[in-house]
């Protein structure tokens, strides 16, 4: 009878400690998140931010450099007047040797 007890008690003792493991581990699982939230989460939406901000001033750049443009090749300054005011729609995607002959305006004699 006392073999049989001494079985149980150890199967006991034993589930005891699989549980203690069980919840050690959570804990520590736990305790990483809570870090990763607390300290590294922040610094990374930082990252994104200033990524996102910087981002945000190129595009607000580039429209400001493509309205100045727009409004030279209106009055017929800036990239593109030449094509504009031969009455060709000006392609900024185009490149020096897709530009078509300049009229002969009598400018350049």
């Amino acid at each position: 009878m006392r073999a049989l007890v001494d079985i149980v008690q150890n199967l006991s003792n034993i589930v005891r400690f699989v549980v203690g493991m069980i919840v050690l581990a959570i804990m520590a699982f736990g305790l990483m998140l809570t870090v990763g939230g607390s300290y590294i989460a922040p610094k990374a939406v930082e990252s994104i931010a200033e990524r996102a901000e910087r981002a945000g001033d190129k595009a607000i750049l580039a429209a400001q450099r493509e309205r100045i443009a727009e409004d030279m090749a209106k009055d017929g300054w800036g990239y593109g007047a030449a094509t504009a005011s031969a009455g060709h729609p000006v392609d900024p995607d185009q490149t020096m040797s897709d530009t078509p002959p300049m009229a002969d305006d009598g400018w350049a004699e």
